[in-house]
Parts: structure tokens; C-alpha cells; sequence
């Protein structure tokens, strides 16, 4: 199964130190550039943020959209 999450999810966990519960779930989790960028980057002083980094399951990957 492919699990792609945004910010939210990944913030509120960490910020009660449940975030491994993904892992649990779902093995490897997916986030668009994006979401790094908001965790990451932008949020690097807040909660969150290095247990993204710091997870080898969190996976990184560029969205395409495709308008047809």
C-alpha cells in the first residue's frame, strides 16, 4: 500500500512523541516536496521536524500534476 500524508498528521504525532505509530501502520510513508519544506525547512525550530528528517521511513518524492 502506498501512504501519502501532509504536514498535519506528522506534526500532531510528533508533538505527542507517537509518530513511529505511522511507521507501525504502514511501513514507508510518502511526503511531497512540500510537506518537507513546510516540516523541514520552514518549521525546523518546531516539533516535527527532525523526527522528519531523522525517519529513513519517511520518504521524500515530487508530486506531478497532471490537469487532463
Amino acid at each position: 500500500m502506498i501512504v501519502v500524508s501532509n504536514a498535519t498528521p506528522l506534526i500532531s504525532l510528533a508533538k505527542i512523541n507517537k509518530i513511529h505509530l505511522l511507521r507501525l501502520m504502514y511501513g514507508t510513508l510518502y511526503i511531497p516536496e512540500a510537506v518537507y519544506k513546510e516540516i523541514a525547512l520552514e518549521g525546523k525550530e518546531k516539533q516535527g521536524a527532525q523526527e522528519v528528517e531523522n525517519a529513513d521511513w519517511i520518504k521524500r518524492k515530487r508530486c506531478k500534476i497532471d490537469y487532463q
